[in-house]
Protein backbone atom coordinates (compact mmCIF):
# COMPACT_ATOMS: atom_id res chain seq x y z
CA UNK A 1 0.00 0.00 0.00
CA UNK A 2 1.40 3.42 -0.93
CA UNK A 3 2.25 6.14 1.55
CA UNK A 4 -0.68 8.32 0.44
CA UNK A 5 -3.10 5.43 0.87
CA UNK A 6 -1.79 4.86 4.42
CA UNK A 7 -2.37 8.52 5.19
CA UNK A 8 -5.90 8.32 3.77
CA UNK A 9 -6.55 5.24 5.87
CA UNK A 10 -5.33 6.96 9.02
CA UNK A 11 -7.33 10.13 8.39
CA UNK A 12 -10.60 8.41 7.56
CA UNK A 13 -10.25 5.93 10.39
CA UNK A 14 -9.57 8.57 13.00
CA UNK A 15 -12.66 10.64 12.26
CA UNK A 16 -14.80 11.25 15.35
CA UNK A 17 -18.32 9.96 15.56
CA UNK A 18 -20.96 12.65 15.03
CA UNK A 19 -23.98 13.39 17.17
CA UNK A 20 -26.75 13.21 14.59
CA UNK A 21 -28.09 9.90 13.27
CA UNK A 22 -27.02 10.60 9.70
CA UNK A 23 -23.60 11.82 10.88
CA UNK A 24 -23.13 8.65 12.92
CA UNK A 25 -24.11 6.58 9.92
CA UNK A 26 -21.58 8.19 7.59
CA UNK A 27 -18.94 8.25 10.33
CA UNK A 28 -19.52 4.54 10.85
CA UNK A 29 -19.22 3.96 7.10
CA UNK A 30 -15.99 5.97 7.01
CA UNK A 31 -14.59 3.94 9.90
CA UNK A 32 -15.54 0.62 8.30
CA UNK A 33 -14.02 1.81 5.03
CA UNK A 34 -10.84 2.57 6.94
CA UNK A 35 -10.83 -0.98 8.33
CA UNK A 36 -11.37 -2.28 4.80
CA UNK A 37 -8.28 -0.47 3.58
CA UNK A 38 -6.26 -2.24 6.25
CA UNK A 39 -7.77 -5.68 5.60
CA UNK A 40 -9.98 -6.32 2.60
CA UNK A 41 -11.98 -8.90 4.61
CA UNK A 42 -13.71 -5.95 6.29
CA UNK A 43 -14.97 -4.82 2.88
CA UNK A 44 -17.50 -7.64 2.60
CA UNK A 45 -19.59 -6.68 5.66
CA UNK A 46 -19.36 -3.01 4.65
CA UNK A 47 -20.70 -3.77 1.18
CA UNK A 48 -23.49 -5.81 2.81
CA UNK A 49 -24.32 -2.89 5.12
CA UNK A 50 -24.33 -0.39 2.26
CA UNK A 51 -26.43 -2.73 0.10
CA UNK A 52 -29.09 -2.84 2.81
CA UNK A 53 -29.66 0.91 2.57
CA UNK A 54 -32.92 1.32 0.68
CA UNK A 55 -32.16 4.56 -1.12
CA UNK A 56 -28.49 5.36 -0.55
CA UNK A 57 -27.42 8.96 -0.78
CA UNK A 58 -24.56 10.04 -3.01
CA UNK A 59 -21.90 9.77 -0.31
CA UNK A 60 -23.03 6.28 0.70
CA UNK A 61 -22.83 5.23 -2.96
CA UNK A 62 -19.33 6.71 -3.18
CA UNK A 63 -18.16 4.67 -0.20
CA UNK A 64 -19.74 1.59 -1.80
CA UNK A 65 -17.75 2.32 -4.96
CA UNK A 66 -14.51 2.86 -3.05
CA UNK A 67 -15.07 -0.39 -1.14
CA UNK A 68 -15.71 -2.27 -4.39
CA UNK A 69 -12.35 -1.00 -5.62
CA UNK A 70 -10.66 -2.34 -2.49
CA UNK A 71 -11.92 -5.81 -3.38
CA UNK A 72 -9.91 -5.62 -6.61
CA UNK A 73 -6.62 -5.56 -4.71
CA UNK A 74 -6.33 -9.11 -3.33
CA UNK A 75 -6.32 -12.29 -5.34
CA UNK A 76 -4.77 -13.28 -8.62
CA UNK A 77 -7.74 -13.46 -11.00
CA UNK A 78 -7.35 -10.43 -13.28
CA UNK A 79 -10.91 -10.79 -14.61
CA UNK A 80 -12.35 -10.57 -11.10
CA UNK A 81 -10.15 -7.58 -10.34
CA UNK A 82 -11.29 -5.75 -13.45
CA UNK A 83 -14.89 -6.71 -12.67
CA UNK A 84 -14.65 -5.07 -9.23
CA UNK A 85 -13.04 -1.97 -10.73
CA UNK A 86 -15.75 -1.67 -13.39
CA UNK A 87 -18.41 -2.13 -10.74
CA UNK A 88 -16.69 0.59 -8.71
CA UNK A 89 -16.59 2.89 -11.74
CA UNK A 90 -20.32 2.42 -12.37
CA UNK A 91 -21.21 3.00 -8.72
CA UNK A 92 -19.09 6.16 -8.63
CA UNK A 93 -20.98 7.39 -11.70
CA UNK A 94 -24.29 6.91 -9.87
CA UNK A 95 -22.95 8.75 -6.82
CA UNK A 96 -21.74 11.66 -8.90
CA UNK A 97 -25.04 11.90 -10.78
CA UNK A 98 -26.74 12.34 -7.40
CA UNK A 99 -24.32 15.03 -6.22
CA UNK A 100 -21.99 16.39 -8.87
CA UNK A 101 -20.07 18.80 -6.66
CA UNK A 102 -19.53 16.87 -3.43
CA UNK A 103 -15.82 17.16 -2.75
CA UNK A 104 -15.60 14.01 -0.64
CA UNK A 105 -17.12 11.95 -3.46
CA UNK A 106 -14.85 13.51 -6.06
CA UNK A 107 -11.86 13.05 -3.83
CA UNK A 108 -12.68 9.40 -3.12
CA UNK A 109 -12.88 8.69 -6.85
CA UNK A 110 -9.74 10.71 -7.58
CA UNK A 111 -7.71 8.86 -4.95
CA UNK A 112 -9.03 5.44 -6.02
CA UNK A 113 -8.35 6.12 -9.71
CA UNK A 114 -4.90 7.46 -8.87
CA UNK A 115 -4.01 4.01 -7.46
CA UNK A 116 -5.39 2.03 -10.43
CA UNK A 117 -2.77 1.12 -13.05
CA UNK A 118 -3.24 3.47 -16.04
CA UNK A 119 -2.97 0.67 -18.60
CA UNK A 120 -6.35 -0.69 -17.44
CA UNK A 121 -8.07 2.42 -18.80
CA UNK A 122 -10.17 2.83 -15.64
CA UNK A 123 -8.57 6.06 -14.44
CA UNK A 124 -10.16 8.51 -16.83
CA UNK A 125 -11.65 10.96 -14.34
CA UNK A 126 -8.54 12.12 -12.51
CA UNK A 127 -8.14 15.43 -14.37
CA UNK A 128 -11.86 16.16 -14.28
CA UNK A 129 -12.27 15.35 -10.58
CA UNK A 130 -9.23 17.48 -9.81
CA UNK A 131 -10.81 20.33 -11.78
CA UNK A 132 -14.14 20.00 -9.92
CA UNK A 133 -12.31 19.98 -6.59
CA UNK A 134 -10.27 23.06 -7.50
CA UNK A 135 -13.34 24.94 -8.79
CA UNK A 136 -15.55 24.18 -5.79
CA UNK A 137 -13.22 24.03 -2.82
CA UNK A 138 -13.89 27.69 -1.95
CA UNK A 139 -17.64 27.07 -1.66
CA UNK A 140 -17.45 24.41 1.01
CA UNK A 141 -17.78 25.05 4.69
CA UNK A 142 -16.39 22.83 7.45
CA UNK A 143 -19.82 21.28 8.04
CA UNK A 144 -19.87 20.04 4.46
CA UNK A 145 -16.27 18.89 4.36
CA UNK A 146 -14.87 17.46 7.61
CA UNK A 147 -11.52 18.86 8.68
CA UNK A 148 -9.91 15.42 8.45
CA UNK A 149 -10.92 15.14 4.78
CA UNK A 150 -9.61 18.67 4.15
CA UNK A 151 -6.30 17.73 5.76
CA UNK A 152 -6.03 14.60 3.65
CA UNK A 153 -6.79 16.51 0.45
CA UNK A 154 -3.79 18.69 1.23
CA UNK A 155 -1.55 15.69 2.01
CA UNK A 156 -2.69 13.82 -1.08
CA UNK A 157 -2.22 16.88 -3.29
CA UNK A 158 1.39 17.15 -2.13
CA UNK A 159 2.30 13.47 -2.41
CA UNK A 160 0.31 12.32 -5.46
CA UNK A 161 2.07 14.43 -8.07
CA UNK A 162 -1.31 15.32 -9.60
CA UNK A 163 -1.32 18.94 -8.43
CA UNK A 164 1.04 21.78 -9.33
CA UNK A 165 2.85 23.71 -6.61
CA UNK A 166 0.50 26.66 -7.14
CA UNK A 167 -2.58 24.43 -6.83
CA UNK A 168 -1.22 22.87 -3.65
CA UNK A 169 -0.64 26.29 -2.11
CA UNK A 170 -4.12 27.42 -3.16
CA UNK A 171 -5.73 24.31 -1.67
CA UNK A 172 -3.71 24.64 1.51
CA UNK A 173 -4.65 28.31 1.91
CA UNK A 174 -8.36 27.69 1.32
CA UNK A 175 -8.61 24.63 3.52
CA UNK A 176 -6.60 26.06 6.39
CA UNK A 177 -8.41 29.42 6.38
CA UNK A 178 -12.06 28.39 6.38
Amino acid sequence: MSKTMYIMVWVLGSMPLGTHAQDRSIDEIRHKFYLSTLDYQHAFPLIDKLSEIGDPNALELAYMAATQAILAKPGWNIFKKIGYLRQSRDTFQKAIKRDMKDLEIRFLRLSIEHHIPRYLGLSRHIAYDKQVIMENIEKFKEKELPQEISDYIILFSVESGIYTTEEIEHLRYLLENR
